[in-house]
C-alpha cells in the first residue's frame, strides 16, 4: 500500500465530514410569548393557541422522535399535557412538508416567524430527522379554566441506540393590553372577523386578536342595494378614530381600490372563493400594501402598535412622525387591499411592522367585557 505524505495526509483531513454534535433544538412562533383569549369569562374558560413549535435535528446523526407532549404548567406543576406520537406524529410531518412543497411557508412569512422558525439551511422532514431537518407542529389549539403560566413542549427521541430528551418553555401571559383603548370607531357596529377559532383572524399571528367591523342595516344586510358599489355599504366612509395617544410610526396611502374585487350579484360563493384565492395570491405577492391597503400604525409606548387597515385612498390625515391624540380622526373607512367589502380591519400587535409582529388582546375603555365574533359594539 502506498503511504501518503504528509500535504496528502493534511489534504484528507481537511476534506473529511465534520459532524455537528448538538441537542435537538425546540423554536417557537410567536417566540417569546403566548397568549390565550376568553371563550367564555364568565365562567373563566380560556382558549389558546399554539401557532408554530419547530423541533430541529442540528446534530450531525440522523435523530428519530417519538413523541412530543406539550405541558401546562401553574407554577412547577403540570396541570394539563397533550402526547403526540405515532401516526399522529407522521400526520404532522406530512403537513409540514405539504406547506413547505407548496411555497405557503415562504409565501406568507409572517405566519412563520420569517426565517426565525424555519432557518435558510433547514428543510422540513418525518419524525426522523437528518441535520438540518425539522418537524413542524402547527396550530394546536386548547381550551382551560383557570390560570396558566407556562407551555412546555418535550420530546423523546432515539439517536445512536440512546434515549434523547429535549425540552423548551414559553411563557403565558394572560389578560389584555397594559392600556386601555377607545374602540376607534363611533356608534353600532358588528364584528364580522373577531377572535374566534371559527374566523380567519385566529390563527395567523399578527391578527390573532384584530378586529373587521361592519355596519349592519335593519334588513340584516351590510349594504343597500344590490352591493355592487362601495357607497351602497353602511360603514363605508367613517371615521376612523386613533385607539389611544402615539406617534404616527408607518402610513400607506393611494392603494387602487376596485369594486369588482367584492362578490358580485349572481355570482356563486364557489366562483367567487376561486377568484378571491387568486386575487389574495396576488396581493400577498405584493407585500403589506397589497395586504392591508391603505393604513395607519401607531406606537403607544411598551410595546403596543396599533394598526387600522383598508382605508380610503387619499382619506388619510396623518403621517409617519406625527403625534395623535386618543379619538382624533385618522382618515376613512374604505376597502383596500385584501378586502371583500368596504369594513375597519384593526389590530393590537407587539411590533412596528403590520405584519411581522404577534397579536395582542386589546383592553377597550369605552365597551365592557371580552368583544367577541359576532358581537354588537355600541361605542360612544
Amino acid at each position: 500500500m502506498k503511504k501518503l505524505g504528509p500535504l496528502a495526509a493534511l489534504s484528507v483531513a481537511i476534506l473529511a465530514p465534520q459532524f455537528v454534535h448538538a441537542a435537538p433544538e425546540i423554536r417557537f412562533c410567536p417566540s417569546t410569548q403566548v397568549r390565550p383569549y376568553p371563550l367564555n369569562a364568565q365562567r373563566d374558560i380560556e382558549g389558546l393557541l399554539l401557532h408554530n413549535i419547530a423541533i430541529v435535528n442540528r446534530d450531525g446523526e440522523p435523530l428519530r422522535v417519538t413523541a412530543v407532549t406539550i405541558e401546562f404548567l401553574a407554577g412547577d406543576s403540570v396541570v394539563d399535557s397533550r402526547r403526540l406520537a405515532g401516526a399522529a406524529l407522521d400526520k404532522i410531518a406530512e403537513r409540514g412538508k405539504k406547506l413547505e412543497a407548496s411555497g405557503t411557508i415562504a409565501a406568507i412569512p409572517f405566519q412563520f416567524c420569517g426565517r426565525n422558525l424555519i432557518r435558510a439551511d433547514e428543510t422540513l422532514g418525518t419524525p426522523t430527522l437528518a441535520h438540518n431537518q425539522a418537524l413542524l407542529v402547527t396550530q394546536q389549539v386548547f381550551g382551560y379554566n383557570g390560570a396558566r403560566d407556562s407551555v412546555r413542549v418535550r420530546i423523546d427521541g432515539k439517536q445512536k441506540g440512546k434515549a434523547v430528551v429535549a425540552s423548551g418553555t414559553l411563557p403565558i401571559v394572560s389578560g389584555f393590553s397594559k392600556k386601555a383603548y377607545l374602540f376607534p370607531l363611533r356608534g353600532a357596529w358588528y364584528v364580522g372577523n373577531g377572535t374566534g377559532f371559527n374566523t380567519d383572524h385566529r390563527w395567523t399571528n399578527p391578527e390573532e386578536f384584530a378586529f373587521d367591523m361592519v355596519q349592519i342595516g335593519a334588513d340584516g344586510l351590510t349594504h343597500s342595494g344590490d352591493g355592487r358599489r362601495f357607497t351602497d355599504y353602511h360603514a363605508y366612509g367613517a371615521d376612523v378614530l386613533a385607539m389611544g395617544d402615539g406617534k404616527v410610526v408607518q402610513t400607506h396611502d393611494g392603494e387602487a381600490v376596485d369594486p369588482k374585487a367584492m362578490q358580485q350579484p349572481g355570482e356563486s360563493d364557489d366562483a367567487y372563493g376561486a377568484r378571491l384565492r387568486k386575487d389574495q395570491a396576488a396581493r400577498l405577492a405584493r407585500g403589506t400594501g397589497g395586504i392591508a391597503g391603505n393604513f395607519v400604525m401607531i406606537d403607544h409606548g411598551g410595546g403596543e402598535f396599533s394598526l387600522y387597515a383598508h382605508m380610503q385612498k387619499g382619506s388619510l390625515r396623518v403621517k409617519k412622525g406625527d403625534a395623535v391624540h386618543a379619538g382624533e380622526v385618522l382618515g376613512k373607512l374604505g376597502s383596500s387591499g385584501n378586502s371583500t367589502e368596504p369594513h375597519l380591519h384593526f389590530q393590537l400587535c407587539d411590533h412596528p411592522d403590520p405584519l411581522m409582529c404577534a397579536g395582542i388582546p386589546i383592553q377597550f375603555s369605552n365597551v365592557q367585557g371580552a368583544v367577541q365574533s359576532g358581537d354588537v359594539v355600541i361605542a360612544k
